[in-house]
């Protein structure tokens, strides 16, 4: 196991989605980092050039092996530390942790929402946190300056997501039905799925930290609204498993494999809301994929070379409202990963499984069939 004298280097922004994700799994793990923004020498120098991606985050390890993305990071580094472990053994548990970290990690519109559609409460903070990753000594000025370059692509973005204003309202059901729900779940529980983090915890933790419980605006909700979600969110940055308020609580997942029903309940909410969003990427990308069956394994999906390629639009139905965002393959590679592992289980597993994605409405989700597997060349989409 590396030292603490040759940790693993996390580069990323404090800001960001999915840095919050992997640095909350990094320390609850116990492994050994240090972390730094993307104005490092080292990252524009080395990181960057030999991942071939500036997205954050990036990991190096020891060895000098770089890997990106959470769903990768968090693979390459559960196989060398397994203790404590972050993949429940239960398979309901197994399952149920997979996808909250694929809803979470996914599909959080709410969190892009509440960041950039209220620049009135949010902008100065926000602009001024990228900023600091860019210039993290700069003066007031700087910071505005590289903060408003970060607003302005993420104003660009603003027709890939698909929130309208007359969606605003629901982002709001979407939000206060999550927060409640987690406002039961952690008066009795201090993780998803018992006493210890699972991958689910983690994914949470993207939409959760870096820009709901940060951000201003959002913030003031989370904070009123559901207290225990932002002590939650606190615990989750601490290196301790173990929270003060659950001193007695075993530090072990639910026995039998059991799922608490205010779990159960968010994943059913989560495959209502989101399961269209999977079915139409997943037809749009077998339509893609049929009409280049030709193109050899290892073939970048993108051809002017993005990481994280849309193949066009999809038309969907969110509580009542019609959306037209960009579809996004990368979400279909995650899926992959929990379709590959059912498809791996022995009988009893499988059935549990099947039963368990009928109580939470997912078993038109885990049914969808791509008809060309997904992989990662150069941490760019391409064709397996």
């Amino acid at each position: 196991m590396a030292g603490q004298e040759n940790p693993y280097v996390l580069y990323g922004a404090y800001a960001s989605y999915y840095t919050g994700k992997t640095r909350s799994y990094l320390r609850k793990k116990g492994i050994p980092f240090i972390e730094r923004v993307v104005s490092h020498p080292r990252f524009r120098n080395v990181i960057r050039p030999t991942a071939q991606s500036k997205r954050v985050p990036i990991l190096e390890a020891p060895d000098g092996t770089i890997i990106q993305d959470t769903t990768a990071i968090f693979e390459y580094l559960e196989a060398r530390f397994p203790t404590p472990p972050a993949l429940p053994p239960g398979p309901r548990q197994r399952l149920a942790a997979y996808l909250f970290d694929l809803f979470c990690s996914e599909n959080m519109k709410i969190a892009w929402h509440y960041r950039w559609n209220f620049p009135e409460q949010n902008q100065r903070f926000v602009t001024m946190d990228f900023g600091r990753s860019f210039r993290p000594q700069g003066s007031d000025d700087e910071l505005a300056r590289y903060g408003d370059l970060i607003a302005a692509q993420m104003d660009g973005h603003r027709a890939n997501i698909g929130i309208t204003p007359d969606m605003f309202g629901v982002m709001d059901e979407i939000y206060f039905d999550l927060l409640d729900t987690l406002e039961r779940h952690f008066t009795h529980y201090p993780f998803l799925l018992g006493g210890l983090p699972s991958v689910g915890d983690f994914g949470l933790m993207g939409p959760l930290f870096a820009h709901l419980a940060r951000d201003p605006y959002p913030l003031h909700i989370m904070q009123m609204r559901s207290p225990r979600v932002f002590r939650w969110v606190e615990h989750m940055n601490t290196p301790e498993i173990r929270a003060p308020e659950f001193f007695d609580y075993p530090l072990e997942y639910l026995a039998d494999d059991a799922v608490p029903e205010t779990i159960v309940t968010l994943l059913r909410q989560f495959t209502q809301d989101y399961t269209p969003v999977y079915r139409e990427g997943v037809a749009l990308y077998n339509d893609w994929a049929s009409r280049h069956a030709s193109l050899p394994p290892g073939s970048i999906i993108s051809p002017d070379g993005q990481d994280q390629p849309s193949l066009g639009r999809i038309t969907v139905t969110l509580r009542g409202h019609t959306m037209t965002p960009a579809s996004q393959a990368h979400s279909l590679w995650v899926l992959q990963r929990t379709l590959n592992w059912l498809k791996h289980l022995d009988a009893p597993a499988r059935t549990a499984c099947r039963d368990f994605a009928a109580e939470c409405g997912a078993e038109e989700l885990l049914a969808l069939n791509l008809v060309r597997p997904l992989s990662r060349t150069r941490n760019r989409l391409s064709l397996g």
